[in-house]
């Protein structure tokens, strides 16, 4: 698949594998399981304490730092953590702790203790003065088992990531499945799944589930690439997905009937393509006589080898084996959806019953991380970083 070049290239220079920050004539390192990180701004030594930016660990641990004022939340699967700029006083999940020194704003960021920042996580910290490296453990002391299942949109990145995790961790065991968000809604609920994968809104019956947003994805209609149609009204593209319009003609194509292929009941993208592009428009369903595939990948094989179909599919998947029509004249591309210009867009959910703790956080935090949120902008959806 054809990466988003500019967000992996943010991403890449704004998280290089290795860095060294200076006290005077002194080097610090720091590292999260081994791999190092990159500080824009240099730790500082207070009081005998390091304070670090906090953006940059947090991130790497999996947390989604915000600022308000003086305040400053930090949020991840497991963890609220809320500071004051000037005060030593903090909260780590509604419980008051104190800080070495307080939390200061230097340079445009955030520092606080790395002491309290690792504790508040979880986080193993050693540093060594001899050295002057931080060594943060975390993601590699992992143990039991977690099922994960669900959206076959977010399966190559749960699937990823558990390849990563049970190498580092002898004593983890990760299994993924797919089966369509309905399923991994289903499983969260009744156990099946420690992790369900959703890859689209939850309805008001499944809200009862902790639900943690790891990224977005847009969806893209698929003509075959031998199609000379480029662009659709979002009129259109409900009319033809809702049978009104039944001829390549009708909209400018050749006198062919188009043939719908579509998702099997339960899939996510289903699900967010009637919300998206057809609940707006008509109260008209898919018609009974479209072609319905079990998964992404057959749905494009069926419109890669059908000169008059019609599908939609994550723009993830979007290869050369079709093409992906615009949308009023807007193309579906990454950079569209990042934007907002780009209509159909969709949050990747991972969920839970109940909020999650121990490797079933840790495994969330990680796809939320800054390695994690790289293998998601791989895969071509959007970061939430």
């Amino acid at each position: 698949m054809k990466k988003l070049a500019k967000i992996s290239t943010l991403l890449m220079a704004s998280f290089m594998m290795f860095s060294t920050v200076t006290f005077g004539a002194t080097h610090m390192t720091a590292k999260i399981d081994a791999s190092p990180i990159n500080f824009d701004v240099s730790p500082l030594v207070e009081n005998g304490a390091t304070l670090v930016p906090v953006k940059f660990i947090a991130e790497g641990l999996g947390g989604i730092v915000t600022a308000n004022g003086n305040n400053v939340r930090i949020e991840s699967a497991d963890k609220q953590i809320e500071l004051t700029i000037g005060s030593k006083n903090a909260k780590v999940n509604g419980q008051a702790k104190t800080l070495d020194v307080s939390a200061k704003t230097v340079n445009g960021r955030v520092f606080v203790p790395l002491r309290f920042i690792g504790e508040a996580f979880g986080a193993k910290i050693d540093f060594n003065k001899k050295t002057n490296n931080i060594d943060i453990t975390y993601f590699s002391d992992m143990k039991g088992t977690i099922k994960v299942g669900g959206s076959t949109t977010v399966q190559p990145i749960t699937q990823q990531v558990a390849d990563i995790l049970n190498k580092k961790n002898p004593g983890l065991s990760v299994s993924v499945a797919g089966g369509g968000s309905g399923a991994g809604i289903k499983g969260a609920i009744d156990g099946t799944f420690n992790i369900g994968c959703a890859s689209r809104e939850l309805k008001e019956s499944e809200k009862t589930l902790n639900e943690i947003v790891i990224g977005r994805d847009a969806i893209a209609v698929i003509v075959n690439k031998n199609n000379p149609l480029k662009t659709l009204t979002k009129q259109q593209i409900a009319d033809v997905f809702s049978g009104k319009i039944k001829n390549w003609k009708e909209i400018g194509g050749k006198d062919a009937a188009i043939f719908i292929q579509t998702r099997e009941t339960g899939s996510g993208t289903l699900a967010a393509f009637d919300e998206l592009a057809m609940a707006p428009i008509t109260k008209e369903p898919i018609p009974s006589y479209a072609t319905p595939h079990n998964s992404t990948q057959l749905l494009l094989q069926a419109v890669a080898k059908s000169d008059n179909a019609i599908g939609f599919v994550s723009m993830g998947y979007l290869d050369k084996t079709v093409h992906g029509v615009s949308v009023e004249g807007v193309a579906a591309t990454q950079d569209n959806a990042l934007s907002g210009k780009y209509p159909y867009v969709r949050p990747l959910l991972l969920v839970t019953k109940g909020a999650p703790t121990g490797v079933t956080a840790k495994y969330i935090n990680y796809i939320r991380s800054t390695k994690g949120q790289q293998i998601l902008v791989s895969e071509d959806y959007l970061p939430i970083h």
